[in-house]
């Protein structure tokens, strides 16, 4: 259900999704997401039409004790610093982008954000879980692909990378240069 041109549309190319919603939690493979969203979104004429969404969770579903994180708004003060570090790492990427997080059960929150900003595509890594922890845990990517009315592209952790996405040490160099070919 991708919006294609009429005419009226922005100049936005048949078939290109101009609201894409990545799901981020800071890993590795949301980050391969976010790259390929960015991507999707500013390969065109038409990029600066596109806005991608970058929306991380915090998940009310599970303990934050867990995490030793005391409460629920600590956990989305942490979550609200990874988005703006993100957003801030992608060094004017020729489309906008816009951060938010939310609260509840992830696969549920995701696809009412989406809904929300009538998102064209949602954009998720996969992380490689198999076995008895998939099985325990579920997938959020598994729900979303039953779940989604629009399109979901699963994106794979690249090669080589050691399950982290972003540096928030405030360097965001080697971050920034994996979306600019240039820098």
């Amino acid at each position: 259900m991708t919006r294609t041109s009429s005419g009226d549309d922005g100049g936005v190319a048949p078939g290109r999704p101009r609201t894409i919603v990545v799901a981020t939690d800071g890993s590795a493979a949301a980050t391969a997401a976010l790259e390929r969203a960015v991507g999707l979104a500013t390969g065109g004429s038409d990029a600066a039409d596109a806005v991608v969404h970058v929306l991380s969770v915090v998940d009310t579903t599970t303990d934050p004790y867990r995490f030793g994180v005391a409460d629920v708004a600590e956990l989305e003060r942490t979550k609200r610093n990874l988005v703006d570090d993100i957003v801030a790492a992608l060094d004017d990427p020729d489309c906008e982008v816009r951060a938010a997080v939310r609260r509840g059960r992830p696969d549920g929150v995701v696809l009412a954000y989406a809904a929300e900003v009538d998102a064209d595509l949602l954009v998720v890594g996969r992380t490689g879980r198999s076995g008895l922890k998939r099985a325990l845990l579920g997938s959020t990517t598994d729900r979303l692909l039953r779940k989604s009315s629009i399109p979901v592209l699963v994106v794979p952790e690249a090669e080589g990378t050691n399950g982290v996405g972003i540096d928030t040490d405030g360097d965001d160099r080697r971050f920034r240069s994996r979306f600019d070919p240039h820098g």
